[in-house]
């Protein structure tokens, strides 16, 4: 399944646009938009790393893709998500999704 929803981000995994108020203009290095404050990249909740043991090591907040609803690297919550500016994928459908079971009603089961 491709869920291809979400917003375009550049190879610094920053937004090309703000998801939030669709802002293009950014200057180098900088974190938040300049017209409604969003947060330019798409972070996860972060979490601690563990050891072996249970342990609990430094605190990590990874980037993600623009579509991305859940961190690869630690599964929490990205901030896409947490903001509602990414459905969740449960109601989001593709066309290869609609594609993928069709409906044929010269089947005596349908």
């Amino acid at each position: 399944m491709i869920y291809n929803d979400g917003y375009e981000v550049d190879e610094n995994l920053k937004f090309v646009k703000c998801p939030k108020c669709g802002n293009e203009q950014y200057s180098d290095g900088a974190r938040y938009c300049r017209i409604c404050g969003f947060y330019v990249y798409n972070e996860c909740e972060g979490d601690f790393d563990r050891d072996e043991y249970g342990n609990q090591g430094e605190y990590h907040i990874h980037r993600n893709l623009g579509n991305a609803r859940f961190c690869e690297f630690c599964g929490q919550p990205t901030m896409l998500f947490k903001e509602k500016l990414l459905k969740p994928y449960t109601e989001v459908q593709t066309e290869e999704d609609e594609d993928s079971f069709p409906f044929d009603e010269a089947l005596p089961f349908n």
